[in-house]
């Protein structure tokens, strides 16, 4: 623009005064322009920063909400301690006890070698339920 403008005055078709006057509004707007572009380069690094750290913290929440393994920053933070309890024999099975404080919760009661075996059952047979109604 500023070109064709410089033209149109070389050639007579606008006055000096008008070019003038033309030839400094597309500067100033030309200058502003390119502080705009550094303003939203700088607002895009940091919305891509932002973005990356939510994707990070998302990212670790999975881990903690949907563990695929044991991990020692798992137990730290959700585990206050475990205590495992002396073996024993049930209708000649062996079992062992144990029971997980959870940090901010206490221990949650674990199941009973009985109620663990009636569990257990009670799955089979919702399992063998199931199988029967798919075919």
């Amino acid at each position: 623009m500023i070109q064709k403008i410089y033209e149109d005055n070389a050639t007579g078709k606008i006055s000096d005064e008008r070019f003038s006057t033309m030839s400094m509004a597309y500067e100033e707007e030309q200058k502003s322009l390119k502080e705009e572009i550094s303003d939203m380069q700088a607002y895009l690094e940091t919305e891509t920063d932002k973005s990356e750290s939510l994707q990070r913290f998302i990212d670790k929440i999975k881990q903690i909400t949907q563990p695929t393994k044991l991990t020692a920053e798992l137990v730290h933070e959700f585990i206050e301690k475990i205590v495992i309890h002396e073996p024993g024999h049930l209708d000649g099975k062996r079992y062992q006890l144990m029971d997980i404080y959870y940090n901010g919760v206490g221990v949650i009661r674990g199941l009973t070698p009985e109620e663990m075996e009636e569990a257990f059952q009670k799955h089979l047979a919702k399992r063998k339920i199931n199988k029967v109604k798919t075919t």
